[in-house]
């Protein structure tokens, strides 16, 4: 995810690996970007995540800073993602 590699339908999509980018909620294509600040299917996952960065940051924190600053938070968020239900 860190990379811009990972299970999203869109990385996936790009290697011919599936048919289609859209993501499952409806609301555009399964990038990085839309499961971070978009998908409703991940709000209770971003709201815990955004709980974690307030306590030291801004919400939304910049790109460099959600590994910088908010490595562990972040890490919890992307495991808490069931790839295989998106």
């Amino acid at each position: 995810m860190v990379t811009g590699h990972g299970k999203t339908r869109a990385y996936l999509h790009r290697f011919k690996i599936l048919e289609n980018a859209n993501c499952p909620c409806g609301d555009g294509d399964q990038t990085i970007n839309h499961l971070l600040n978009r998908c409703p299917m991940l709000n209770a996952q971003r709201e815990r995540f955004k709980h974690n960065v307030l306590k030291t940051g801004i919400w939304p924190p910049k790109e460099q800073d959600i590994i910088l600053k908010h490595l562990k938070p972040f890490l919890q968020f992307i495991k808490s993602i069931n790839f295989d239900l998106l």
